[in-house]
C-alpha cells in the first residue's frame, strides 16, 4: 500500500464518521462534508493516475462517483433515500473509485436493511403515545431511518474487509 492509499483510506474513514455523526445527532449530511470529500477524491484519483493514464485514477474515482449516482438516484427520487445519503455514496465512490464502492454499498444496504427492520419493530412495539392514535403500516413506512450510518458502516465493514484480505 503507497502513502498514496493511505491518506485515501484516512480521509474515507474520517469523512464516513464525521457523515455518520451527523446523520445519527441531526439527521442529515450537510454538504459542508460531501462535496469537498468528492473534490478531494478525484483530486486524489488524478494524482494517483499520473504515471498511467486512463488505468486507474481520475477515471476510476470518476466512475465511482457516477455509478454512485446513477445506482442511489432511483431510489433518491422514489424517496427511499435522501439527497444527503445519495452524496455519501458519491463521496466514497469519489474517494476510492468503483471497484471499492460495490462492496461498500452492497455492506451499505445489508446494514441498512438490518437497521430499518429494528427501527420498525421497536416503533410497532412501543407504547401508543395519548393522542396518538392507532399505528397504520403506511405510518410504520414513514419511520425516519439513519441511512446515513447504514451506508457509512458499510463503506468501513468494505474497507475492513480489503485491508485484512490477504
Amino acid at each position: 500500500m503507497n502513502a498514496l492509499h493511505i491518506v485515501e483510506n484516512a480521509l474515507l474513514v474520517a469523512f464516513v464518521v464525521t457523515v455518520m455523526v451527523t446523520d445519527w445527532r441531526w439527521r442529515r449530511i450537510p454538504n459542508l462534508v460531501t462535496y469537498p470529500a468528492m473534490v478531494a477524491g478525484l483530486a486524489l484519483g488524478a494524482m494517483e493516475g499520473l504515471g498511467a493514464p486512463f488505468q486507474s485514477g481520475f477515471l476510476d474515482h470518476l466512475t465511482g462517483l457516477a455509478l454512485a449516482f446513477i445506482v442511489s438516484y432511483p431510489f433518491y427520487a422514489g424517496g427511499g433515500m435522501k439527497a444527503g445519503d445519495a452524496k455519501l455514496l458519491m463521496s466514497v465512490g469519489a474517494l476510492r473509485g468503483a471497484l471499492f464502492l460495490l462492496p461498500a454499498a452492497f455492506y451499505g444496504a445489508l446494514i441498512g436493511g438490518v437497521v430499518a427492520l429494528i427501527f420498525l419493530v421497536a416503533r410497532r412495539l412501543a407504547p401508543v403515545r395519548p393522542g396518538e392514535g392507532p399505528r397504520t403500516m403506511r405510518g410504520l413506512l414513514h419511520t425516519w431511518i439513519p441511512y446515513g450510518v447504514a451506508l457509512g458502516a458499510g463503506a468501513l465493514v468494505a474497507l475492513l474487509v480489503e485491508l485484512t484480505a490477504p
